[in-house]
């Protein structure tokens, strides 16, 4: 299967990731949590890139350790933050949010809510 900006998950070798469309974008889970998205599309080209599943409380730590972080246009998500494609600083971004990753940095991921059944 091919990814957009699959040198993520070089950076992530030899993390165990499990792969899920949401959203029409590619997530990626490590153990129960959501880590990241991977999106590219026509629609909203502005929220391509790196979507980081995080906590609002983390945005601003976040903000100061990885350059260009911003809020995701397209589907309100309030916790998501997206490394945009279009930043000077995407490569270096998406090694710094490798390493916390890697780190178990709690900063980075959130466990989804199960869905009730009707």
């Amino acid at each position: 299967m091919v990814f957009p900006y699959d040198f993520i998950l070089e950076e992530l070798y030899p993390l165990q990731l499990r792969h899920k469309k949401m959203f029409g974008v590619d997530s990626f889970y490590y153990g129960e949590k959501i880590v990241f998205a991977l999106r590219k599309q026509d629609n909203y080209p502005n929220d391509n890139g790196i979507w980081i599943a995080t906590k609002i409380k983390f945005h601003k730590e976040l903000k100061l350790l990885i350059r260009d972080l911003k809020a995701i246009e397209v589907y309100g998500l309030k916790t998501w933050l997206v490394l945009p494609e279009s930043s000077d600083h995407f490569e270096e971004g998406i090694i710094k949010i490798a390493e916390l990753i890697k780190q178990h940095s709690s900063l980075i991921g959130n466990i989804p809510k199960v869905k009730k059944k009707k």
